[in-house]
């Protein structure tokens, strides 16, 4: 096996090869709408079951018609219903097939609530993506989202390109943008 270093925002990360180069085309979903869920007080996953916004609509609608998604052979989704409504969108208009993928996910904060979430996000950044042994909130690493990532990515090894939508801090491990907007698109070349 070869290995890969690839430098990103968390500092020196190495990447085991498996052999087989894939243009990956990541995609943000699009702007969600959690005001109901909030209304009803859902916390967790919960959370994960709002809709896009009207504006995330528009914006997924919008998207759909950018030419750099046509070279792609599939659509891969997180199964979360803001991403995979955004790739409905996508796959309506481009015929694309669409795979939903459990393991494309949020990011985990395994404690419940904003605030906890909030404060995750900053120590996870502060930590460059670890998680140190006093943490008082636990959350998934990035060398974890990494893994997750891979492992799944891996059953797509036969295509040469495709279109991952998914959440901005699993887009983070792999590409050197801070900030990622809803429904921006970013290319990058990994081994898989």
């Amino acid at each position: 096996m070869q290995m890969e270093m690839w430098q990103t925002v968390y500092g020196l990360v190495v990447l085991v090869r498996q052999g087989t180069r894939m243009k990956i085309i990541f995609v943000r979903h699009g702007e969600p709408d959690y005001s109901e869920l909030e209304e009803r007080s859902y916390t967790g996953f919960g959370i994960d079951l709002a809709p896009l916004s009207e504006k995330g609509r528009q914006q997924a609608q919008k998207l759909s018609t950018n030419p750099l998604l046509l070279s792609a052979e599939i659509i891969i989704s997180s199964a979360v219903t803001r991403a995979l409504e955004t790739a409905f969108y996508v796959a309506c208009v481009t015929g694309l097939p669409l795979r939903v993928e459990p393991l494309l996910h949020e990011w985990q904060v395994y404690e419940s609530g904003t605030d906890n979430f909030e404060k995750a996000r900053t120590m996870f950044l502060e930590n460059k993506g670890e998680l140190l042994p006093n943490s008082p909130i636990q959350y998934e690493t990035a060398t974890g989202m990494k893994s997750r990532f891979l492992e799944c990515m891996a059953k797509y090894r036969d295509y040469q390109t495709v279109l991952v939508v998914a959440h901005r801090m699993l887009m983070r491990q792999f590409v050197p943008d801070e900030k990622i907007d809803f429904c921006q698109v970013i290319e990058c070349e990994l081994e898989i």
